[in-house]
């Protein structure tokens, strides 16, 4: 195993975030093939692991670790961010868990939480279950088996390539994406020949790549997992009868519903880190 950093601070790549603390980056390369890479809130071993939505990255968590001021780091999903690519893109979330599982042991404490957004909950629970000693309570925001996340619905899609960033805010908004200007800043990268595409896989996936993203299949392995804690945005993505199901099959987790924006689920993950 190899690992590197690179310290960032406000001055540079975090810039954009006020009064923002220390923050690394680091990466290791994985037994499975290529790096993954994370992004680490104060100098100190990690209080959570956070998992990102589906054509995001680490940064997508930005909002909520400065609200929460607590040390934590937030990977790049396969695929994603700056971590490799998979040749064949294959990016389901079974195919993702050891992959997760081994940048998670080494970034952070085995007993902290994971917590997963949108499709990052997909992995997180495909995580859990195979490795129930790599990682303390399952948290899941948004995210449940079966129930195509907001990031989901935008991929996997063939994209193309734009002339300008602004152009691919656009393209993006078009297609019902919230925050599309800042999800093309952190996500979108120019080439030498000056056009500008994503950085994560999704939007040029192989012709054979698998895209049913998606994994209803995780509800059983979800049911097997000791007190997961499922956080239900205020008219986030999740409906009455996907709830109804958690609490019949998933009888020893718990819902939270929190209102939207990054402080409440900040307010809310606080008194897990201790």
């Amino acid at each position: 195993m190899t690992t590197g950093t690179e310290t960032g601070t406000a001055a540079d790549e975090f810039a954009d975030l006020p009064d923002a603390p220390v923050i690394q980056r680091r990466w290791m390369t994985v037994v499975t093939g290529g790096h993954v890479g994370g992004v680490f809130w104060h100098p100190h071993k990690p209080a959570l692991v956070l998992l990102h939505d589906a054509g995001a990255s680490a940064r997508a968590w930005d909002d909520v670790l400065l609200a929460l001021d607590r040390p934590a780091v937030a990977l790049d999903l396969p695929g994603h961010g700056r971590s490799s690519r998979r040749v064949r893109g294959d990016y389901r979330p079974r195919r993702l868990a050891a992959t997760l599982e081994e940048a998670a042991r080494s970034f952070a404490p085995a007993d902290v939480p994971l917590v997963g957004s949108g499709f990052g909950g997909l992995a997180a629970i495909a995580l859990k279950a195979k490795y129930p000693d790599s990682a303390g309570r399952l948290v899941l925001v948004d995210a449940l088996p079966g129930t195509l996340s907001p990031g989901l619905r935008l991929w996997p899609t063939p994209s193309p390539e734009f002339t300008t960033r602004d152009a691919a805010a656009d393209w993006l908004a078009e297609r019902g994406a919230t925050d599309a200007a800042r999800t093309a800043r952190l996500e979108a990268e120019r080439a030498e020949d000056g056009t500008w595409s994503w950085r994560h896989h999704l939007g040029s996936l192989p012709p054979d790549a698998p895209t049913a993203l998606d994994d209803e299949t995780l509800w059983e392995q979800l049911a097997a997992i000791p007190t997961p804690l499922l956080v239900r945005t205020e008219d986030g993505p999740l409906d009455a009868a996907t709830l109804d199901r958690f609490r019949t099959q998933v009888p020893d987790g718990d819902i939270v519903t929190v209102h939207p924006g990054p402080g409440a689920l900040a307010d809310l993950l606080r008194p897990l880190t201790h």
